[in-house]
């Protein structure tokens, strides 16, 4: 992707509920724009892969796109089990998550909470390192309750030897509030010996080229809420016909997918409404949360696609 006169590689950031096949498909049939797209995290639960995480990263329903899978674990049996599986599948780029901040995840030692445990990190390394013919990248935070616990924790990369580090520089802590700690960040950039991938507050290409023109080194940069949010970040020429034909895409796409019914097809819709043109008149995004049936539904969203222009306002900025 180039960002204005500068090319850059642009990863998608995985958002849980969100970004899944079908967004990922829409966003790319539409507007375009990413170079790789990150599935959100797959997990082990009750001893078993949740079935929905491998039917989002099937291959045959990411077809024409570069898609990596993630896992999340702090156990080594989970993880191979993981892995081994998404092998079968045909991927052999594989990315860790050590970045998710949410407290039921992270303090149970998964995500950005497994960064205070360095131990428990060396030890699915570990693991995963036994695997053959697959590379990993690695997402994370700079520490879970401290800002410089990456330190103890960057070493330990030699054992899996990533791709690259994908930092987003706050605490697991502070999830989405508070400063970036961008010295913080220039210190990994300074010591790491793998590729480093920004990741954010990037919420408009303004945004990337500032980041790109104050540290040039840079791998890639990795873009989450704010394409959520407008998925035709990377499209300039977009028009509305192009914001209403790509949720079409999503309403076919989860209408096929979804087997709850009526009830759970407007249940997700709203949901994807949580983060898709955060601009949008309040008297309208009301209107997509009260609907009940699908005609409901689909009058107050296309009266809200109408008014696509107003959403788009550039101080409508998302948190990475």
């Amino acid at each position: 992707m180039t960002i204005n006169d500068i090319s850059i590689p642009v990863l998608a950031a995985p958002l849980q509920g969100v970004t899944d096949n079908v967004w990922r498909m829409a966003q790319h049939a539409i507007f375009g724009g990413v170079d790789a797209y990150y599935a959100p995290f797959m997990r082990v639960e009750r001893g078993e892969i949740r079935r929905k995480d491998l039917r989002d990263v099937d291959p045959d329903r990411n077809t024409g796109i570069t898609l990596i899978p993630q896992i999340l674990a702090c156990q080594g049996d989970h993880a191979l089990m993981m892995v081994q599986a998404l092998k079968q599948m045909g991927y052999r780029h594989i990315d860790i998550n050590l970045g998710c901040p949410f407290p039921p995840i992270a303090l149970h030692r998964k995500g950005s909470g497994m960064l205070a445990y360095p131990e428990l990190v060396e030890s699915l390394f570990q693991d995963l390192a036994t695997v053959e013919g697959v590379e990993y990248s690695i997402k994370m935070r700079i520490g879970w309750d401290k800002s410089d616990q990456w330190r103890d924790i960057l070493p330990l990369l030699d054992i899996i030897r990533p791709k690259h580090l994908a930092v987003h520089p706050r605490t697991g802590k502070q999830q989405y509030k508070g400063e970036l700690d961008i010295e913080q960040f220039e210190s990994i950039l300074a010591a790491s010996p793998w590729p480093i991938v920004y990741n954010g507050g990037l919420r408009s290409t303004q945004d990337i080229r500032q980041i790109l023109l104050h540290y040039p080194t840079l791998a890639a940069v990795m873009v989450g809420s704010a394409l959520a949010a407008n998925p035709g970040m990377f499209a300039p020429d977009a028009t509305r016909d192009d914001y209403r034909r790509f949720h079409d895409l999503l309403v076919k796409g989860y209408t096929q997918q979804l087997n709850g019914g009526e009830a759970q097809l407007v249940r997700h819709l709203q949901d994807i409404w949580q983060t898709f043109l955060p601009g949008t008149a309040h008297k309208l995004q009301k209107a997509i949360r009260k609907s009940r049936t699908l005609e409901q539904y689909e009058t107050a969203a296309n009266a809200a696609l109408n008014d696509v222009e107003a959403a788009l306002r550039p101080d409508q900025g998302q948190e990475d």
